[in-house]
């Protein structure tokens, strides 16, 4: 639709390749067989702390999306099936990797994970550090097996930003907070860059010059709260019929979603597009002029972090960590969780000011390269993961 920031995107540094601690054997577990934004943060992490001169082992469940990208970005992959958290096969599995790689640290990201951690390392018989990190605001629950292990088993807690905290220790008033260390999400923006040049999605969904994009990337579900991009769609058609709304990801709330968007007409023209998931999103976020999150429950969003890293305006929710990252009215428009009202009017707004847009995507774009360079978050990781 109009000119971007592009050319205020040129003056970062590629990720260091030396560590700020002394090298140590990291083990990154997953269960997750799809990709989000856990699995993100756990890629990323793992190779940061491998080009930082770590020994990093990626565990992760067979035919799983982050074990084909882990292969892809030169880890090393064990694949162990694991079943629930007593599950005698996924414990022994996972104590003899930790023992084969001699493995100092384990950082798990779900609970499931995080439990299996503590009992396997249990199992190999050696002093293992376990680091837990929570990027969502469920709680840590008040019961016998968590108290056991992060009361007692849980070296450190990673949560990525400070609303995360209250709402992951509410229910465990036992749990010692001193344990908890905030490290938000970071963005490695010349890979970014590099990764929106690779495609033309204008082109691919057939986008003529001067349709305006709206974009909402993320698991489709009652979380991400995707209806009411459907419901902003729906209400300013009229006063925006060549704008085009896409919608990336999957989820289990896709099939009812799409049902919705039919029956109000916006499938009608490519009004509204479902991508499903997509292995290319900066190239979504390259293609796009706002893009919108209007999410319920959140940590530190990768999808809006990537979007002002490519100097985009963004539409969002002020969900637990979002206000965190996005500043109302200089980096972005931030809404209620649930008032839609307030988001179509601010979608409305940056379709309408093609300055207010150039504007909040160049402040948006500044305050990541200011405080969530990949650089300045793996720093703070390797310290927590690999200093004692």
């Amino acid at each position: 639709m109009t000119e971007r920031n592009h050319s205020a995107r040129s003056d970062s540094k590629a990720v260091r390749s030396f560590g700020v601690a002394p090298p140590c054997s990291l083990a990154f577990v997953s269960s997750l067989a799809g990709w989000g934004g856990g699995e993100q943060w756990m890629l990323s992490a793992a190779v940061a702390m491998q080009d930082r001169g770590h020994r990093v082992l990626l565990l992760v469940q067979p035919g799983s999306e982050l074990a084909s990208r882990g292969r892809t970005s030169g880890l090393e992959v064990a694949e162990v099936r694991l079943g629930g958290w007593l599950d005698p096969a996924s414990l022994a599995g996972l104590a003899s990797h930790f023992r084969r790689a001699r493995v100092d640290v384990v950082c798990a990201n779900l609970d499931k994970e995080i439990r299996q951690a503590r009992l396997a390392a249990m199992l190999d018989g050696r002093s293992i550090k376990l680091v837990a990190r929570r990027g969502s605001p469920d709680p840590i629950k008040d019961n016998w097996h968590y108290r056991l292990v992060y009361d007692h088993g849980l070296q450190r807690l990673i949560c990525n930003c400070e609303a995360l905290v209250e709402s992951v220790c509410s229910r465990a008033p036992w749990f010692d907070r001193s344990r908890v260390r905030v490290i938000y999400n970071g963005v490695d923006t010349v890979a970014l860059e590099a990764r929106a040049d690779e495609g033309d999605i204008r082109a691919e969904l057939d986008i003529e010059p001067g349709m305006p994009v709206v974009s909402c990337v993320g698991e489709v579900g009652w979380r991400k709260g995707q209806e009411h991009v459907l419901a902003a769609a729906s209400a300013l058609k009229d006063r925006f019929p060549k704008a085009v709304w896409l919608i990336a990801g999957e989820g289990d709330g896709r099939v009812e979603l799409e049902a919705r968007a039919q029956s109000a007409g916006l499938l009608d023209h490519g009004r509204v597009r479902f991508l499903g998931f997509r292995r290319d999103v900066p190239a979504i976020l390259k293609a796009t002029d706002v893009l919108v999150l209007p999410s319920r429950m959140e940590g530190f969003p990768n999808t809006l972090l990537e979007g002002m890293a490519l100097g985009l305006p963004v539409a969002a929710s002020n969900a637990d960590g979002i206000p965190e990252l996005v500043e109302h009215g200089v980096t972005g428009l931030v809404h209620e969780v649930d008032d839609v009202e307030t988001l179509t009017a601010h979608v409305g707004r940056f379709l309408t000011e093609e300055w207010t847009r150039l504007e909040m995507g160049r402040a948006g774009l500044t305050r990541v390269q200011e405080r969530f360079t990949q650089d300045v978050v793996m720093d703070q990781l390797e310290s927590c993961l690999c200093r004692w």
